[in-house]
C-alpha cells in the first residue's frame, strides 16, 4: 500500500502542476515515449524510420518506412499504446533487479535514437540534458532518490498518455462535431486517430475510446498488482 500511496501522491502533484514549467520536462519525456512507440512498430512491422522529432511545444513526429496497409495500421497505433506500455514497463522493471539500470538504459536509448534520426535539433538537446541528469543522479548514489525519480517519470508519463488520448483525440473529435467548446475549432490536426480513421473508415473518436480503454485497463492491472505485491509482504 505504501507504493500505491506514492503513486497517488505523485499523480496529485502532477495534476496540480500540470500547466507549469516544472512538469514540462516530464511531458516531453512522455512525448518521447509516444514517438518511440511509433518507431518501435515501424522497425517490427515496417522497414524502420527516416526521422524522429520531439519539439519544445510537446509535438512530435516519426517518418516511418512502411510496407503496406497493415504496417501503416500498426505504426499508427504504436504512439498512444506504446507510450502507455513503455511507461508501465518502467514501473514494472523498478520491482526487478533491473531497477538500477532503468534510467541509464533510457538515457542511452534516447541518445541513440536522437543521434541516429534527429540530427542537431531540440530532440538531441533534450536527450543530452536527460543523460546529464541521469549521470548526476547516479553520482549521488541514493537508491531512494533513484526510486522516486523512476516513479515520477512512470506515473507522469502514464498520466500524460491518458490525458493526451482524452483531450487530443476524444474531446477534440467531439468538439469538431458538436462545438462543445467555443473557439476550439479550426482545422482538424492529422492525429494518429485521424490517420486510422482514414485507413479504416472507423471514426477517430472510436479509436480514442479504444486507446483510452486499453490505457485505463493496463493502469488498473498495474495498480492491483502493486497492491497484491505489498499485501504478501
Amino acid at each position: 500500500m505504501k507504493q500505491l500511496g506514492r503513486y497517488v501522491l505523485i499523480l496529485i502533484v502532477v495534476i496540480v502542476l500540470w500547466n507549469t514549467i516544472i512538469i514540462k520536462p516530464l511531458k516531453l519525456f512522455a512525448v518521447f515515449l509516444h514517438e518511440l512507440g511509433h518507431a518501435f512498430m515501424a522497425f517490427i512491422f515496417g522497414q524502420g524510420i527516416q526521422a524522429f522529432k520531439v519539439n519544445l511545444d510537446e509535438s512530435g513526429h516519426v517518418i516511418a518506412q512502411v510496407k503496406g496497409w497493415f504496417s501503416s495500421f500498426m505504426v499508427a497505433n504504436g504512439g498512444y499504446l506504446g507510450s502507455v506500455i513503455f511507461a508501465l514497463l518502467i514501473l514494472y522493471l523498478k520491482r526487478t533487479s533491473f531497477k538500477k539500470l532503468i534510467l541509464g538504459t533510457l538515457a542511452i536509448l534516447l541518445l541513440i535514437v536522437s543521434i541516429s534520426f534527429s540530427g542537431f535539433s531540440f530532440t538531441l538537446l533534450y536527450s543530452v540534458l536527460f543523460a546529464v541528469f541521469v549521470i548526476l543522479l547516479y553520482m549521488v548514489q541514493n537508491e531512494r532518490v533513484n526510486e522516486w525519480v523512476i516513479d515520477i517519470i512512470g506515473i507522469s508519463s502514464v498520466a500524460y498518455a491518458i490525458y493526451d488520448t482524452f483531450v487530443d483525440t476524444i474531446l477534440l473529435q467531439l468538439n469538431q462535431k458538436l462545438n462543445l467548446i467555443q473557439g476550439w475549432k479550426g482545422q482538424q490536426p492529422v492525429t494518429d486517430a485521424v490517420q486510422l480513421a482514414r485507413m479504416t473508415g472507423t471514426p477517430a473518436v472510436i479509436w480514442g475510446v479504444i486507446w483510452l480503454g486499453i490505457a485505463v485497463f493496463a493502469v488498473s492491472v498495474t495498480v492491483m498488482k502493486t497492491k497484491g505485491v505489498r499485501g504478501r509482504r
